[in-house]
């Protein structure tokens, strides 16, 4: 059976990731984990005695037993609060029509939680920001990059805007992260019967890219597709202009072609769509 992992934390993201994560758990008659990841122990612990200062030994000694009862207490409630948010989650999901739902709490790593789950996975679901980020801000969340580069499913970015899936553009440029959402779209029932949109960013004259072989794949799938040939030397300026002025409800792309060093110098595609673009992303690598 076809399985999602969805991975919420307290943030403002939550509730839209568990509204998406159903919708998508209907479409394909999937079942759903949904996840919930705690710091590991070593995060709790009480600071060692170099941070005490040049108190003396007695005085240290009590000061690190109360720090190791508070960081304790500490752990306890975020282990309650994590089954909080699973419960409500769960709930959200269950309202929304998920009929299926495993309740994962875990502790750790995030991304090394995910990729040890991916293999049972056949989609992943993540907010643009985590619990701890300012919804305003100009920086994704921490984990959002981290999990992309290291997972190979097809990765459900969810934005703080929740509204129904109509209309999806693919953002095409021919490589083969690109060509991989192409495949799972043609032979999917996700995205059958919404109006679907292909758009090739060219940057140039002599910039052509060829979508007769995708444009034949998706009218064999049963898609009545519109396709876009753009002109722009800033592609995701371009695509993220595309989205809004279509009422784009999903845009779907390849994912972090370059190594993390190119898109530190040169910026990032992929990251700047997530930024940009008001809508949630299925991302592909």
């Amino acid at each position: 059976m076809t399985k999602l992992l969805v991975c919420i934390d307290g943030s403002a993201y939550a509730d839209n990731i568990c509204t998406n994560a159903a919708w998508v758990a209907e479409r394909l008659g999937a079942e759903i984990d949904l996840l919930h990841v705690l710091r590991r122990h070593s995060d709790y612990k009480a600071p060692g005695n170099d941070h005490t200062g040049s108190i003396g030994l007695g005085a240290r000694s009590d000061l690190l037993a109360e720090l190791t009862k508070v960081d304790e207490g500490r752990g306890r409630l975020d282990q309650e609060k994590g089954r909080i948010i699973l419960e409500h989650g769960e709930k959200i999901l269950k309202a929304s029509g998920a009929e299926t739902v495993n309740l994962l709490h875990r502790r750790g790593s995030l991304v090394e939680t995910i990729q040890e789950l991916e293999p049972e996975t056949d989609m992943v679901f993540i907010g643009k920001r985590g619990e701890h980020a300012d919804t305003d801000s100009a920086f994704l969340g921490a984990n959002l990059e981290k999990t992309a580069r290291a997972i190979h499913k097809p990765l459900f970015v969810v934005s703080s805007v929740a509204r129904p899936i109509k209309r999806f553009v693919i953002a095409y440029d021919g490589k083969d992260s690109v060509r991989k959402a192409v495949d799972f779209i043609a032979s999917s029932p996700l995205l059958k019967g919404l109006d679907a949109h292909l758009l090739a960013v060219e940057s140039g004259d002599n910039d052509k890219i060829d979508t007769t072989e995708t444009e034949e794949k998706l009218k064999d799938a049963g898609f009545d597709v519109q396709v876009t040939h753009a002109k722009s030397a800033h592609p995701d300026q371009a695509i993220a202009a595309y989205v809004k002025d279509n009422d784009i409800d999903l845009l779907i792309t390849g994912a972090y072609s370059h190594s993390r060093v190119r898109s530190l110098l040169l910026g990032s595609t992929t990251a700047s769509l997530i930024k940009t673009c008001k809508v949630p992303l299925l991302l592909f690598r």
